[in-house]
């Protein structure tokens, strides 16, 4: 009898874990790799921390994305600072960061990109109201204020070399804080200064410069997810998820849910002016 009851039980506790097992879809017994993934935790609307303390955000919604699409994968998605995430990769204790990092050279050679890119940036100039000034176009022979060593410097060198001509003033300076930049603007130093939507607005909210005003889009950043170097296969899968993303629209209903509007479809036919 207790034979037949201690069979009993054992069936019960097999059939328990082989529908766990089931539901759980992507175990470690079924040739499943865990990927450790990290995302920021403090830049709305693209990655943050909800109420409860869970990641959240437009970068979020596109790991979970990927990560059901990769059967051969499952993604472990924490949050955490910038600089933590970047010493976390190079540590090795992160396989995946995704924080809408440009494929930068200096990047490139250090980790392992996608080909296609998961979300578009576009960008604008901040200029004087009475500049004249609309577009890029506009901006030959004047100047503007970059970092050297930002993504920002090349997209415009690369902007310079398509446009002969009509080159803009590239100022390289350092340590230029973004509030300053615009300070430079309003009172002549310097004709432009590019920046994002958002950043304007939240500048401006500050500063209250009733001389400055914003141009439409002028350039628009190409941003990826980022794997550590070693990781060529999962870069590869990413990659294929991702192109199967855009084709079949899940890319664009994510960005209009998060971002307000499907910057793929919008700004697509702009990323010609960026770094290749």
């Amino acid at each position: 009898m207790k034979k037949i009851m201690k069979n009993a039980v054992c069936s019960v506790m097999v059939l328990t874990l082989a529908v766990s097992m089931t539901a759980c879809g992507k175990t470690q017994s079924s040739g499943v790799t865990k990927v450790k993934v990290g995302t920021g935790n403090a830049m709305p609307p693209y990655c943050s921390l909800d109420d409860k303390g869970e990641p959240v955000g437009y970068d979020v919604a596109v790991l979970k994305e990927i990560d059901k699409r990769l059967d051969k994968y499952e993604f472990d998605i924490q949050a955490m600072d910038f600089n933590t995430l970047i010493v976390s990769i190079d540590s090795g204790a992160l396989d995946v960061l995704s924080h809408q990092l440009v494929k930068s050279d200096a990047r490139k050679e250090k980790y392992l990109f996608p080909e296609q890119y998961y979300c578009l940036s576009p960008m604008s100039l901040c200029v004087k109201k009475d500049s004249g000034i609309k577009t890029l176009n506009d901006m030959a022979g004047k100047s503007i204020n970059q970092s050297p060593t930002s993504y920002e410097y090349s997209m415009l060198m690369a902007y310079n070399e398509s446009h002969p001509g009509k080159e803009l003033k590239i100022n390289a300076v350092s340590d230029l804080s973004t509030a300053d930049g615009f300070k430079q603007v309003a009172n002549g130093q310097v004709d432009a200064s590019l920046t994002y939507q958002s950043t304007y607005d939240s500048v401006q909210k500050e500063l209250k410069l009733d001389n400055l005003s914003l141009t439409d889009v002028v350039m628009v950043e190409d941003t990826y997810i980022m794997c550590a170097k070693g990781k060529d296969d999962l870069n590869t899968a990413i990659d294929g998820a991702l192109k199967d993303m855009v084709k079949d629209g899940t890319l664009s209903k994510i960005a209009s849910e998060y971002l307000g509007q499907d910057v793929f479809s919008k700004y697509s036919d702009m990323v010609s002016t960026t770094v290749k």
